[in-house]
């Protein structure tokens, strides 16, 4: 790969979101992460975890806690609801009212079949799961005081529940108490909050508390077995692991300890006794969970930390919002960035020129011109961006929430910057997928439900877009699109989907009545992260969860010679990185050169060069030459190398055939902006 100028933007300031809660549904493998915002993050964790979808936030909602039953998502809080959500229109599908105001937890059976909540005049209400909707059932006895967390037992027929200095156990068929179990304190007026329960397998009851106390107790008897001052401050969240021997708990000390059940010998009763115990975050931890053996734990941070011992791994994904969330504007040297509930429209800076003879790879170039910010366009009443798009001249830009679409014709006349509203009458309330096309003449919208995803066009004009037509993907088995790319011609257009269908449309030919010209390609057993059309040899290139990656060429119809050979030999190190490839381009000055990004990392594949075995470490590109951390010889012309590295990552595109930008969000940013830790006095300061 020659030399290229790279544009670094460290000006993408997103505000930090802190995590709720979590949730994990085992059989899709799929977890659900609520933020601040009220916004829910649906993550793939089968393979590198990814953000499959995003369901907006509403300022007037609140979420307390979120719940799987099956693959239906659930999610109640403090405007005393119950709301289920449609994962194909990221919208709410349905809602319930509980009795007893605002709602702090709930929890399901273990058959799936009856829902149980707390509320904050102490009434546990009980639903019944119908395939379609909830039923409510009845309402428990009224205790003093919140219900801050509850809990099924094993069996069904007890609910455990948490609240101010107390813990009870109910009948869940009569409604009433059976045994009201109370904590000490350590202050004498000074309340014990019980944040948190957890459930063994043999009906152990484990708690987490304000005093920093893990407590274990007896439901049969009401007693308390054993208790462990884990924490120096309150314990906001506890798991088990997948086989009920390990206790995980942390919280506003953001230490995660464990206990691990053990049985005496003398008396061959079990105990559980402390184990290692691991920083993960500097901040409040508030949602533990554990996935496959594996523990997700996220807080006041934002991040979802994924560790597991042993062996000793730790891998922290920052709180971004889901990409695509920038777009270059190639004519006009801009970019468009996204944020939560409003857009910037930046003018990119240029280099003063450098002879040839004097550019030498890593050098930094001076600028002319620094970046101005020619726009911010903010939401009404801060709603929730869905989706956004600009053409490739900046002159109209599209963006869509929940209640409505916009459409902005934008020009910057002798320095000063004009916005418009676009007279385009688009009928769709909420789009969740949009893009314009490379050539700036075609609009194209996806609205996802639950039979089929709609795909619509738009001819772009001076100061309109005109509606052409539209057409379903049903015909092709693509369900719900979650990735969606132009070949540089225009001409092709690609959906995939979240079970990792994938399908190519001719769009060049809009006045086929029966929809463009389309077929699918071979399924694989996992989604899709990335995916791009180079041009002129029109190779589409794709990168799935697992590290997989295929180059298919779009008008032989069939996969290359190059991705043939690539299937058995992609590197060991490729395939155990943990983070999913988000961006795919292509070098235009050689066709043979694919580079494609993380989180933190740029690659470089060069299909001229030979492959190499399995085991053979992926070297880094230093300043133009090829680098290794070790003595042993590699061949330095491998198919896979390390461009460069980054902290996090969010966009990489050409400017030019000489320039690429690179959009970079600063993790002190992120962190700077968060509340203080707890203040701990350690050995020594």
């Amino acid at each position: 790969m020659s030399t290229c100028k790279i544009h670094n933007i460290r000006f993408y300031n997103l505000e930090p979101r802190s995590v709720t809660c979590l949730s994990y549904e085992c059989k899709t493998k799929k977890l659900a992460l609520a933020r601040n915002d009220n916004s829910i993050e649906v993550w793939n964790v089968g393979n590198a975890p990814f953000v499959e979808c995003t369901i907006p936030g509403h300022p007037e909602n609140s979420i307390e806690n979120i719940l799987w039953i099956g693959p239906r998502l659930f999610s109640t809080g403090l405007h005393g609801m119950i709301t289920e959500y449609d994962l194909t229109t990221l919208s709410i599908k349905s809602e319930v009212a509980v009795t007893g105001g605002a709602a702090w937890c709930m929890d399901v059976n273990h058959k799936k079949t009856c829902l149980a909540v707390g509320t904050e005049d102490g009434y546990i209400n009980t639903f019944s799961v119908t395939p379609h909707s909830l039923i409510y059932e009845r309402i428990f006895d009224k205790q003093k005081g919140r219900i801050l967390c509850i809990k099924w037992d094993n069996t069904g027929e007890m609910i455990y529940t948490g609240s101010v200095d107390t813990i009870r156990v109910w009948n869940a068929v009569s409604g009433h108490a059976i045994h009201k179990m109370t904590t000490s304190r350590k202050e004498a007026k000074k309340e014990t909050i019980i944040w948190c329960l957890a459930v063994t397998d043999d009906n152990i009851i484990i708690s987490g508390d304000s005093r920093g106390y893990l407590s274990f107790w007896d439901p049969h008897m009401g007693t308390l077995i054993e208790s462990h001052e884990s924490h120096t401050a309150d314990v906001l969240a506890v798991t088990l692991s997948h086989d009920m021997n390990i206790v995980y708990c942390a919280g506003v000390d953001p230490v995660v300890r464990s206990f691990c059940k053990i049985t005496m010998k003398s008396s061959g009763r079990p105990q559980w006794v402390k184990g290692i115990e691991r920083r993960l975050h500097a901040h409040d931890v508030r949602a533990l969970v554990d996935a496959d053996g594996k523990l997700y734990s996220a807080g006041v941070d934002g991040y979802l930390a994924q560790s597991s011992y042993p062996p000793k791994i730790l891998v922290k994904y920052p709180p971004l919002l889901q990409l695509p969330c920038a777009t270059v504007c190639r004519k006009s040297r801009c970019i468009l960035l996204q944020y939560t509930n409003f857009l910037e429209l930046w003018r990119l800076g240029s280099s003063t020129k450098v002879s040839s003879e004097s550019i030498r790879p890593g050098m930094v170039h001076q600028l002319e011109e620094e970046p101005i910010k020619l726009l911010q366009l903010k939401t009404k009443r801060d709603e929730h961006i869905l989706s956004c798009a600009i053409n490739k001249d900046a002159k109209t830009i599209v963006y869509s929430t929940d209640d409505h679409v916009r459409v902005f014709n934008f020009d910057v006349i002798e320095g000063d910057a004009q916005l418009s509203r676009n007279d385009t009458d688009i009928s769709a309330t909420r789009i969740q997928k949009m893009l314009f096309s490379p050539n700036g003449k075609l609009f194209v919208t996806i609205n996802n439900d639950e039979k089929n995803s709609t795909i619509t066009l738009y001819k772009v004009e001076k100061k309109h877009l005109r509606h052409l037509g539209f057409f379903y993907t049903n015909k092709e088995s693509i369900i719900s699109v979650g990735l969606v790319c132009f070949s540089p011609d225009s001409k092709f257009f690609v959906c995939a989907d979240r079970q990792g269908r994938i399908a190519v449309y001719n769009v060049s030919d809009t006045t086929n009545n029966d929809g463009p010209v389309a077929w699918l390609l071979p399924k694989y057993s996992c989604p899709p992260t990335a995916m791009a059309i180079q041009k002129g040899t029109l190779n589409l290139v794709i990168v799935y969860s697992d590290h997989k990656i295929i180059e298919y060429n779009i008008l032989q119809r069939q996969y290359t010679k190059f991705s043939n050979n690539l299937q058995s030999r992609l590197p060991k190190q490729w395939l155990a990185r943990p983070f999913p490839i988000t961006n795919i381009i292509f070098d235009p000055r050689n066709e043979n050169i694919i580079i494609m990004h993380d989180d933190s990392t740029v690659y470089v594949i060069d299909k001229l060069n030979e492959f190499s075995e399995k085991e053979t470490k992926i070297l880094k590109r230093d300043n133009g030459d090829t680098t290794e951390d070790n003595n042993s010889v590699i061949n330095s012309q491998q198919v896979f190398q390390v461009l460069k590295k980054y902290k996090h990552l969010v966009y990489l595109d050409w400017l030019t055939d000489e320039e690429l930008v690179a959009v970079e969000v600063n993790p002190i940013s992120l962190t700077e902006k968060l509340p203080p830790t707890l203040k701990q006095k350690w050995f020594g300061m």
